[in-house]
């Protein structure tokens, strides 16, 4: 859609492109991470990397959709509950973890990065909840 003044879902679509040019490069990340590094970095042990390996693609599958999305001409109600559970469930993982203290785990690079994608995965889930009354919807 045309960049025009009169957009009402300008707030939503730039919530859309944050989120998926954010979680784009943490669902590359955890699907292409080597063994050694990742079992490093991110304390897994000697435990497997498909569980790791899977959280990356549903990463970056939900990336893909939220940039493509963001591009529509209107937001339809089932982009806005994907976006808002898609954003929210990590953004509550990450607080269940900080909370069990699993995040001191982590070295500060990983920590600050955890942190960064905490403030747009909130931000991804809560903007969404505006456009969900019955005034932006179409018919």
């Amino acid at each position: 859609m045309a960049y025009t003044l009169s957009d009402p879902f300008r707030a939503l679509r730039t919530v859309l492109r944050l989120s998926g040019s954010a979680t784009l490069p943490a669902g590359v990340a955890l699907l292409l991470v080597p063994a050694g590094p990742a079992a490093s970095s991110l304390q897994l042990g000697d435990g497997p990397l498909w569980p790791l390996r899977l959280a990356g693609a549903a990463l970056l599958a939900l990336a893909v959709f939220y940039l493509l999305s963001a591009n529509e001409r209107t937001v339809h109600f089932a982009t806005l509950v994907t976006c808002s559970l898609g954003n929210g469930l990590p953004a509550v993982l990450v607080v269940a973890a900080y909370l069990q203290r699993e995040l001191a785990l982590l070295v500060w690079p990983l920590q600050a990065a955890m942190l960064l994608l905490f403030v747009v995965w909130l931000a991804g889930a809560v903007v969404p909840l505006r456009f969900l009354s019955a005034e932006y919807q179409d018919e």
